[in-house]
């Protein structure tokens, strides 16, 4: 079929339509990578309610002291129930609490800690997995049951978590 231009100028036709579309979107994202996240993204989290395992110290803590500004429900789990209690002291007066002390990486624990926070708290709109074992040794230095603690709490704790909120 012989057409009125040849295959060559199509081609060139359509790199001009798009180099102007390739030329906006990199100045686009230049100019967004500039500007702080804070501007970006902004969720109302005002009366929702938010699970932090972990909360008992750390980062854990320091997320339930944040939220606590918000005016939302905290819930908060953790292995040692008085650091929980001290974290619960750090946040803000009006801020409605609950504490659990709970095992994450024991599935049965976290399923009779979910059932009590359903019945009790209701719907959690926000899950933190913040619980987390470091070790700070290398892998070979270990002991072996100290490896299966460390994959069941940073690992599968996120499942059973998850799956039982």
């Amino acid at each position: 079929m012989n057409s009125l231009f040849p295959k060559e100028f199509a081609v060139v036709l359509t790199v001009l339509q798009l180099v102007p579309l390739v030329l906006y979107e990199t100045l686009k994202a230049i100019v967004l990578s500039f500007v702080p996240r804070s501007f970006k993204y902004k969720k109302d989290i005002t009366g929702q309610s938010i699970l932090i395992t972990g909360a008992g110290s750390g980062i854990g803590r320091l997320l339930a002291i944040e939220f606590s500004k918000h005016a939302v429900c905290v819930v908060m789990l953790d292995l040692n129930k008085s650091s929980l209690i001290e974290t619960e002291k750090l946040l803000h007066p009006s801020t409605r609490t609950f504490i659990y002390e709970c095992d994450v990486s024991d599935r049965n624990q976290v399923y009779k800690v979910a059932k009590t926070i359903k019945e009790e708290v209701g719907k959690i709109d926000i899950l933190v997995n913040n619980a987390g074992i470091v070790s700070g040794k290398g892998i070979l230095n270990i002991p072996d049951e100290k490896i299966v603690k460390t994959v069941e709490v940073n690992s599968l704790a996120h499942f059973w978590v998850s799956s039982y909120i």
